[in-house]
């Protein structure tokens, strides 16, 4: 379960990092180039020459063709005139080489170019904070997770109103080191501030926060989360994990009822998931519904016809009362295994439907049987069905077998003496 859900919040992360660092590398050149210039106090506003600017579009066109080399050797011969450019114009070049990089998977060089946007001067907030993002995001995807905290802690204080999803890949940086406590805490920070600001909660927000609280052991507020999971997104592994988090916690009956409702929505449907239920319905009373399961499950060869799965059904059809119907399942369960055990169950299937004769063959067959365990046991079984069938003579002689044997003991010879004394009075009516 743990493992499924660290795949699916790296996966969301990463698409984060891509989509950030996907957008147009001249986004922000393009956003300065309309703006009219505002000098701020101790900045002095620059901007893109048309020279570099033109340069930069012939290395876009490339990037946006995914010609990643191309692009690269577009900026490698605008590097050329490197040392006449402006701030600005330095920092957007290295920001165009960070994109570039990333998409060719050179997280090293990648991280270095931003860096390298960073060294700037007269450097815009926007592209600051940006770049300040992007490399947190890298460092993350690279597993250095101390620098990606250092960034991210700087990157905090230069942005007091920062974007939730800073908070969100703090959170994941504390989950990978296994810091459980601050992955939870920062992510309830996350959901504050999201209502602060009147947004919804994202999906992948409330799988970190439940992942957290289940590392932590708190399997309650774990169940809470994800009941707004399933209920907002309905998918099967939420309700699958829901009643998996009641388990835990020893609530087999909201367990039960929570698998049941996502078995209603058509999202129970491997034959390990149908099982499980099926044993669910049985522990809560409910067998009648692990037959009806069951049924279905074989009718869809969902379930496969084999031992276990037929020893369950029959399972399911006593628990039911239905033993007319139990008697072909454990017929078929015993002819496929041959084991003793199976020919028991059978015997007793017959000896509830009062259909003794069937039943000592069956009891016979379970002393031929494989792996035969208590003899006595099973002799005792056999000479009630006897004797229950009037075959008197045949009950006397089984109980007599069954007297030496651990489960015969002194009920066996308290049969002996019993059916003999019956052997007797019947004989004397008859010689009467």
């Amino acid at each position: 379960m743990m493992k499924r859900l660290l795949s699916k919040v790296r996966v969301l992360v990463l698409l984060g990092a891509a989509l950030t660092l996907g957008a147009s590398p001249l986004a922000f050149a393009e956003k300065d180039k309309d703006k009219k210039p505002v000098r701020p106090p101790t900045k002095v506003t620059q901007t893109l020459s048309q020279k570099v600017y033109k340069q930069l579009e012939v290395a876009q066109k490339a990037f946006e063709a995914k010609d990643y080399k191309g692009a690269l050797a577009d900026m490698q011969t605008l590097y050329a005139g490197y040392d006449k450019f402006n701030d600005y114009e330095k920092a957007t070049y290295w920001n165009f080489m960070a994109a570039v990089h990333y998409a060719m998977n050179d997280t090293k060089n990648a991280i270095e170019s931003y860096m390298n946007v960073l060294r700037q001067n007269n450097l815009p907030e926007g592209l600051r904070n940006s770049a300040l993002f992007a490399q947190a995001q890298i460092y993350f995807i690279s597993e250095d997770y101390k620098s990606t905290i250092k960034v991210l802690q700087y990157w905090f204080k230069l942005v007091p109103d920062a974007q939730l999803d800073a908070y969100v890949l703090l959170a994941q940086v504390y989950y990978q080191q296994q810091n459980y406590k601050l992955a939870r805490d920062t992510m309830l920070v996350t959901l504050r501030k999201a209502r602060e600001k009147g947004e919804s909660l994202r999906e992948n927000w409330l799988a970190l926060l439940r992942a957290s609280y289940y590392e932590l052991g708190d399997y309650a507020n774990s169940a809470r989360v994800l009941e707004i999971l399933a209920a907002n997104y309905g998918k099967q592994t939420y309700w699958l994990q829901l009643s998996g988090m009641y388990g835990l916690m020893g609530d087999q009956k909201k367990q039960a009822e929570i698998m049941n409702a996502a078995y209603a929505g058509n999202m129970i449907k491997s034959q390990a998931d149908q099982l499980n239920l099926a044993r669910l319905y049985m522990a809560s009373d409910a067998p009648y519904l692990a037959v009806k399961l069951m049924r279905q499950g074989f009718k869809s060869k969902v379930i496969e016809l084999k031992a276990d799965n037929l020893q369950l059904f029959a399972q399911a059809l006593g628990l039911s009362k239905e033993y007319d119907a139990q008697i072909p399942v454990l017929t078929k369960l015993a002819g496929m295994t041959g084991e003793s055990r199976h020919y028991i169950y059978l015997g007793q299937a017959y000896s509830q439907t009062s259909k003794w004769p069937e039943a000592a063959e069956a009891f016979r067959s379970a002393l031929k049987g494989k792996d035969v365990g208590d003899r006595g046991s099973i002799l005792m079984q056999l000479g009630t069905a006897l004797y229950n069938g009037n075959k008197l003579e045949e009950a006397r002689n089984t109980f007599a077998d069954a007297v030496g044997s651990k489960g015969g003991g002194e009920g066996a010879a308290n049969w002996v003496k019993f059916i003999g004394a019956e052997l007797q009075r019947k004989r004397q009516l008859a010689g009467g």
